[in-house]
């Protein structure tokens, strides 16, 4: 249980600062996981009923604006995305960095619960403090995306 906890907290050896990656094959529903700077990243093709779905939802949502929460400026919206159809996310819980799991367009932490909605808001009464973190990226095309690590 303590596995994935540490594993986050481990540094990576891999000094990729950009990882490209072809999301053509994704269809609505579909998600493909890649391991870049030492975590695994997420990224889902939204459906259309999910992408209507987040704009109104924050109601039950500990920080709907992302106010306490890691992300680049890119995803300061209701989609946390560049663009609706492609979230794109670390799957380390907030809480102790447990792997989330993808169900139902939406994320759960299998080690203590925590329920995030499908833009990785966390929702009230979780264990988690904040949203899921997002990591930089941008479109090289319509179907490739780089993931780039930000000079802190």
């Amino acid at each position: 249980m303590t596995y994935p906890f540490i594993k986050a907290w481990i540094p990576s050896f891999d000094n990729k600062r950009s990882m490209d990656i072809d999301v053509s094959a994704l269809k609505p529903g579909e998600q493909k996981i890649v391991h870049w700077l030492g975590r695994n990243v997420l990224l889902l093709k939204r459906e259309s009923a999910s992408i209507e779905n987040l704009p109104v939802s924050t109601d039950s949502l500990k920080d709907p604006l992302s106010d306490q929460s890691v992300q680049p400026e890119l995803a300061r919206n209701p989609y946390r995305s560049l663009r609706p159809e492609l979230f794109v996310t670390f799957t380390n819980c907030t809480h102790l960095g447990c792997e989330v799991v993808p169900k139902d367009q939406q994320f759960k932490c299998p080690c203590h619960q925590s329920d995030y909605d499908g833009a990785g808001r966390v929702l009230e009464g979780a264990a988690a403090p904040r949203n899921l973190d997002i990591p930089n990226y941008r479109y090289l095309s319509n179907q490739l995306i780089r993931l780039e690590q930000l000079d802190s």
